[in-house]
């Protein structure tokens, strides 16, 4: 019906391209259709650049109330630093995670969550589900995970969370683990589990890849890091140790690099900014490169750089680049920034027949 060159020239097409190509005829509708188009795609479209940040106060007015922004960099090299403004394009109100394999995740009042793929437009508001929290308990903390379970071509959203004993004002010693299925438009209970050894960070974010969702969490007892996988087929829960990384090392982030998990952190001792691969089970030190005037590592970007902020106010988002050992300033002004590798996905999640069986 179509060959392999052919499927590969399209699978590098843009998501813009491909909407427009669907139109062409049956076969072609059929392919950009099909899951495995949609993994490969997304596994040769371009990564660009978006970042999440507060506008600046200029002092003048009393009132003033930070506003969360978002802006995507369409210069995939960032040669060009001009920005696209995000923030009048989303379909619902609410706080922006994500974004995951294209999809965003948007957590807007009484607990809706509205799915959104910024390359198509295309959005789906989930059926409402409130946990079953156990007997005087809140919901203190939600971890988010999304993407493809490839044994059964469906999408998942998993939400982990984490409940607060009021009357022993404690963590509960158990978590819940809800799955939302994309294919079937519907939420179910997967099971509860221990947390209570575990630190979770206040954040939505996940890294996922190859069919697993991971969080970079804290060992309660001894403070180390631990990666938490979760097999979206299997749907189970493993453990992945970190590499040996200095107990000084601050704001660790847990990220991709080359399609392998990294580790993004600084070492408060020596200033020493370090990148950890993990391929084949085994950690290696990738970059390390001492740097002054900056805080905060944000993310890893594709060329093997990684992202900062200055330490200066207004704080200054910052690129640096291992191949010259050169700090690029990016251009944007803010309290804080949020950095997230950015492709364009074909990932339907509109309507519930969105997907095609193989």
């Amino acid at each position: 019906m179509y060959g392999d060159a052919m499927v590969e020239i399209l699978s590098t097409l843009s998501v813009k391209n491909l909407l427009r190509f669907k139109c062409v005829c049956k076969s072609w509708y059929s392919l950009i259709e099909n899951p495995i188009f949609i993994s490969k795609h997304l596994k040769n479209v371009s990564t660009r650049l978006i970042v999440v940040y507060v506008d600046e106060d200029d002092g003048t007015d009393e009132y003033y109330h930070p506003t969360d922004l978002s802006c995507m960099f369409p210069d995939e090299t960032l040669a060009d630093l001009s920005v696209q403004d995000l923030d009048h394009q989303q379909p619902a109100t609410g706080v922006l995670g994500g974004p995951y394999d294209g999809i965003y995740c948007i957590f807007g009042l009484r607990d809706r969550i509205t799915l959104w793929n910024v390359a198509t437009r295309d959005s789906r508001t989930l059926p409402n589900y409130g946990p079953t929290c156990p007997p005087n308990t809140k919901v203190y903390k939600t971890s988010v995970g999304f993407g493809l379970d490839p044994k059964h071509n469906d999408y998942k959203l998993i939400m982990i969370y984490t409940f607060w004993d009021e009357r022993t004002t404690e963590l509960h010693e158990f978590s819940l683990c809800t799955i939302y299925n994309l294919r079937i438009n519907s939420w179910r209970d997967l099971v509860c589990f221990k947390t209570i050894h575990y630190c979770i960070p206040h954040s939505h974010g996940c890294t996922y890849l190859d069919g697993l969702c991971h969080w970079l969490w804290e060992l309660e007892d001894s403070k180390h890091k631990i990666i938490i996988s979760f097999d979206m087929a299997n749907e189970v829960f493993q453990e992945v140790q970190c590499p040996d990384i200095a107990s000084s090392a601050y704001m660790e982030t847990l990220d991709l690099y080359h399609d392998s998990l990294s580790l993004l952190f600084l070492n408060t001792t020596n200033n020493h900014y370090e990148i950890w691969v993990l391929k084949e089970r085994i950690w290696s030190k990738h970059l390390s490169v001492t740097l002054i005037g900056v805080e905060e590592p944000l993310g890893v970007w594709k060329n093997g750089g990684f992202f900062v902020q200055s330490d200066s106010r207004p704080r200054r988002l910052l690129l640096y680049d291992p191949n010259t050992q050169e700090m690029r300033d990016l251009g944007l002004r803010s309290f804080w920034f949020s950095v997230y590798n950015f492709k364009e996905s074909l990932i339907p999640v509109k309507g519930v027949d969105s997907f095609s069986d193989i």
